[in-house]
């Protein structure tokens, strides 16, 4: 199983790196991004579009991450209500 997993692994890197090569073969030419109070210089367009989608993966996990920290939390007081409801079941039981 562990093969299995490495080579899946190994080729869809091979394919992302290909795709990768004929993305930024297709769209090498120059633009300068104009942006509100300052010019960026030419640079491919490739780069950019990688360097936006980037930063559009980085904003993902950072707000992923506050969401996965917030249920974590909201986990962990419930297993603690858990655990007192369970205590006073237990204690229940050997009193009567």
């Amino acid at each position: 199983m562990k093969l299995i997993k490495a080579l899946l692994f190994v080729v869809i890197t091979m394919v992302a790196l290909v795709v990768g090569v004929l993305f930024s073969t297709r769209n090498s030419q120059a633009v300068s991004l104009d942006l509100i109070f300052f010019q960026l210089p030419p640079t491919s367009m490739a780069i950019w579009l990688l360097l936006s989608l980037a930063m559009g993966m980085l904003f993902c996990a950072f707000i992923y991450s506050f969401v996965t920290f917030k249920l974590k939390r909201h986990n962990a007081q419930l297993q603690r209500q858990l655990s007192k409801l369970n205590q006073t079941q237990s204690g229940n039981k050997v009193t009567r």
